[in-house]
């Protein structure tokens, strides 16, 4: 039995939850993909995983079995990179998971510029506005938003952003225009459910809380479409500022209560403290950090919509 070749097998089926697939990314059949998870079972003497005609499932000795691979897979990739570092040549698949609407914004650029001066760097990009884990995806760059609490990571500061209040001037026609957080409360606030409140809750830049005095008017667990509600007229959000730029650019929305802005959140990459990192993870951090070495076009243009 090829151990290594079975391992491979075992994490991509694990990946993808699907023979097909994981057999298509290796190049091989199906029939040799199974062939090979079949053997490491029996080398093992424990069934790695539920097979039905449907779906695919690990068992919990197999999910145990798949984390351990994936740190083995991961330590033999980083020592044949150790072993060709001198090889000017950064190459191979470089997984990064990122928030759904800062990569579309802001990251397509970097990473379309990245590819171009490393060719050989194919790049698998994984966009959830929910925070994706390093180690149980396979992840080797995370791009994170906000407060950090996994000390296990190394992490490189990019830029900074701050949230805000927004809402449309058809809006503030109609409704008024708030000057204090109280007076906000009586307003039509929508809501993100992805925050860690269960409700909306205005916030200033200490400790004070504010709740609406009304239900959210909308509720959505992405960013940006809660921005083109307000641009709309629905009703107020609080966003960062990142992702309310190009709609105070073009007036359609307008700042509420800047003397109250929170304070910064910083906009990290993030990548697995290891004795030795790929080339690859080091030149993307360093490249994404030279890109954003302003710390964030969107503070100017939130700056400038002020003035």
């Amino acid at each position: 039995m090829n151990t290594l070749l079975a391992m491979h097998s075992f994490c991509k089926v694990m990946e993808y939850s699907s023979f097909a697939q994981a057999a298509r990314d290796l190049n091989l059949s199906s029939a040799q993909v199974s062939k090979h998870i079949s053997a490491l079972e029996d080398h093992l003497k424990v069934r790695l995983l539920n097979r039905t005609t449907r779906r695919v499932t690990a068992t919990e000795a197999g999910q145990d079995y798949y984390l351990k691979c994936q740190q083995i897979l991961n330590d033999i990739e980083v020592l044949e990179a150790s072993v060709g570092q001198h090889s000017s040549q950064v190459q191979g698949i470089l997984k990064v998971a990122a928030p759904m609407d800062f990569a579309v914004m802001y990251l397509m650029d970097p990473i379309a510029r990245f590819q171009q001066l490393y060719p050989q760097v194919r790049i698998e990009l994984h966009l959830s506005d929910e925070r994706i884990s390093l180690i149980d995806r396979g992840m080797d760059v995370a791009i994170r938003i906000g407060e950090l609490a996994d000390s296990s990571l190394i992490a490189k500061r990019l830029a900074e952003t701050r949230p805000s209040y927004y809402a449309s001037p058809s809006y503030l026609r109609q409704h008024g225009t708030p000057t204090t957080l109280e007076e906000m409360a009586s307003h039509q606030v929508m809501h993100y459910l992805l925050s860690s409140d269960d409700k909306p809750m205005l916030r200033g830049p200490g400790e004070e809380r504010v709740r609406p005095l009304h239900p959210w008017h909308l509720a959505c667990n992405n960013g940006r479409a809660l921005c083109e509600a307000a641009a709309l007229g629905v009703g107020i959000i609080s966003k960062p500022n990142f992702l309310a730029a190009p709609y105070l650019r073009d007036g359609r929305l307008v700042e509420l209560l800047p003397q109250l802005r929170r304070p910064a959140l910083g906009i990290y990459a993030l990548y697995l403290h290891r004795a030795l990192v790929p080339g690859k993870v080091t030149q993307f951090v360093e490249f994404l950090a030279e890109h954003f070495r302003d710390g964030g076009s969107w503070n100017r243009v939130q700056n400038s919509a002020r003035d």
